[in-house]
């Protein structure tokens, strides 16, 4: 019969009559502790979903079918990993880490620096970061890119309407009012 070092050790002891004595009981106390996590009501069950719950807007929501999934939000989403949506949101910020965002991105800023396979059109600004690798088109008023960033696609760059318009006077040369 071997010697149990390890319950020695775990009692502090060096020699016991016993050694089953020695090692403490930690199936009982796990399942205390299991049980305190335990719901009390069932999950999922027929009961009425929580007031408080029912009278907010969601500010993350995430609808798929047949493997076409859109995620819309409101505020700031710092997503990483691999995601296979579309991604919306008229005034949220979108910052993404190490990953892979396969789908086309809709929102008001965006800060990539992952990857991303797809359209970004974002209404203020979209900055790629020295890990970004973009392969889709990019339409926004403002693009910052970091060394180290790929891009691969066209970018437009759009402002309002009221900011591109050149004010036509007599002393515009006849050659730039014909480009507009």
């Amino acid at each position: 019969m071997e010697k149990d070092f390890n319950a020695e050790v775990a009692s502090g002891a060096t020699s016991t009559s016993d050694p089953a004595a020695a090692v403490p009981d930690t199936k009982a106390e796990f399942e205390a502790w299991l049980d305190k996590l335990r719901p009390r009501k069932p999950l999922g069950g027929q009961g009425q979903q929580s007031p408080s719950l029912d009278h907010h807007e969601p500010d993350f929501f995430v609808s798929c079918t047949a493997g076409d999934c859109d995620i819309s939000f409101a505020g700031v989403v710092h997503m990483e990993g691999f995601v296979s949506a579309n991604i919306r949101s008229d005034t949220g910020t979108l910052v993404t880490g190490g990953g892979l965002i396969d789908g086309n991105i809709d929102v008001g800023a965006a800060y990539i620096d992952g990857s991303v396979i797809g359209n970004i059109r974002a209404h203020e600004r979209v900055v790629l970061y020295s890990e970004a690798k973009v392969a889709g088109n990019i339409i926004a008023p403002a693009l910052s890119t970091k060394p180290g960033a790929l891009f691969e696609g066209d970018c437009i760059l759009h402002e309002s309407m009221a900011q591109r318009m050149v004010p036509i006077s007599s002393n515009t040369p006849v050659e730039i009012v014909d480009q507009f």
